[in-house]
């Protein structure tokens, strides 16, 4: 009898540690979800709770509507990124937004009421290579795992990384339903759930608020929160999102801000999100803008509306230091507000050493640039000298008096023209 309660003991204990065993890795994947773990396999701090679940995005939510006059908006090649701007919308302004990086600036604008409100402000962000491997974590190098997160799409996994809900079922010990709903999780999916963890905690910045996908574009979202506002209990006045591009190995971002319940911001949040298209930069773009440039109008060209095709065109020859002097410097002869053009100055100071204003108050520059400009200038001037010394030669070299009038009132002319078009950022 002793012999066969013993047997039955075994048995169950055998059973039972098979049972603790086999429900073991959820226990395993639990802790390293909502407590961060550390172990020889797997390793990963504390996350937030964002981090463990995704939606899709819906536009619904914002009540306005893009119905404004199409000739408001002209749609531009923006950096990495095809946006509709304001060329020339009776209610707000757009000022450059220029921030220096080490290869090439980070561009975009801000959006201001007549009455100097800002309403909205975007960035095309710097782009960065989409690393995919692991190996620091032995677990997700076992054959068993390693080759089943192989089999899985990009495509699939780019979708997972916004929309994917890593919590599993919980429930009380005794409940037989739990247990079924845990079981029908395969160990793989676990990993692989690890492995999105793992991903979001890399790659996403640690005060998102919310992860979404946007299935029409392929783009995933990320709403940001504002920290140290929250601890603050200060309630937020802008919403904050950033659009996030997979492409060929990169990711591209797109940063976006607007004002919550106002409705001009929410205009332009629609309509940045029906127009926005990833598209390389590319310097045939530049010259096709300028192209479009060169067709406005002459007034049009030195208004706010030039400023803006110039940018746009600008955005993608940032090296140019060329570009930017007489983009400057034509849009000085407009009747610009200084609002417009500080951007451009600042960043050229700092970039260049000058701002390259033909303002003499505006103008800011370096001892160094100001020995160039000074040797340039008496370079110039003693050309023209010779070329006086010249033209004098030939004062009476006229029939009579009439054409000597008529031929200075020629040179005159000419001399106009030139005025206005010598500032040709591409030749024809």
């Amino acid at each position: 009898m002793k012999a066969i309660i013993l047997f039955f003991l075994i048995l169950i204990s055998i059973a039972t540690a098979v049972v603790l065993g086999a429900f073991a890795p959820y226990h395993f994947y639990n802790k390293a979800l909502y407590s961060g773990i550390d172990s020889r396999f797997y390793k990963i701090g504390k996350t937030s709770d964002t981090f463990h679940k995704g939606s899709y995005y819906n536009i619904d939510p914002m009540k306005s509507v893009s119905s404004e006059a199409k000739d408001l908006w002209e749609t531009f090649h923006f950096v990495d990124f095809e946006i509709p701007l304001p060329v020339r919308h009776p209610m707000f302004v757009l000022l450059p937004l220029i921030e220096r990086r080490k290869d090439r600036p980070v561009l975009g604008a801000v959006f201001k009421t007549r009455g100097g409100q800002e309403v909205s402000s975007f960035k095309v962000l710097e782009s960065f290579k989409f690393d995919k491997r692991v190996e620091h974590h032995k677990l997700l190098e076992l054959p068993f795992f390693k080759n089943y997160l192989l089999t899985i799409d990009d495509k699939v996994l780019w979708k997972d990384l916004f929309t994917r809900d890593l919590n599993i079922p919980s429930g009380k010990l005794f409940d037989l339903n739990f247990w079924k709903s845990l079981w029908r999780i395969s160990y793989q999916e676990l990993v692989y759930n690890l492995y999105i963890l793992q991903l979001r905690s890399e790659f996403f910045p640690h005060n998102a608020t919310n992860l979404s996908y946007y299935t029409n574009k392929s783009f995933g979202v990320i709403e940001l929160v504002d920290g140290h506002k929250l601890e603050l209990g200060l309630e937020e006045i802008f919403r904050t999102e950033i659009f996030y591009v997979y492409r060929n190995g990169f990711i591209h971002k797109f940063f976006l801000k607007t004002r919550h319940d106002h409705l001009i911001s929410d205009s332009i949040r629609k309509r940045m999100m029906n127009t926005l298209e990833y598209k390389p930069s590319d310097e045939a773009s530049s010259i096709e803008i300028y192209a479009r440039y060169k067709a406005l109008p002459y007034y049009k060209r030195v208004s706010q509306e030039g400023m803006i095709y110039l940018y746009a065109g600008w955005s993608h020859v940032t090296g140019k230091k060329e570009f930017l002097k007489e983009m400057i410097q034509f849009l000085e002869r407009g009747n610009n507000s200084y609002s417009y053009l500080a951007p451009l100055y600042d960043y050229s100071f700092k970039q260049f050493g000058t701002n390259f204003s033909i303002i003499k108050d505006n103008l800011k520059e370096s001892a160094n640039e100001r020995v160039k400009r000074k040797a340039l200038e008496e370079e110039r001037r003693q050309d023209d000298t010779i070329k006086n010394s010249k033209s004098s030669d030939f004062d009476g070299d006229f029939e009579n008096e009439d054409k000597k009038v008529e031929y200075f009132l020629k040179k005159a002319k000419e001399s106009d023209e030139y005025e206005e078009d010598k500032n040709i950022l591409f030749k024809d």
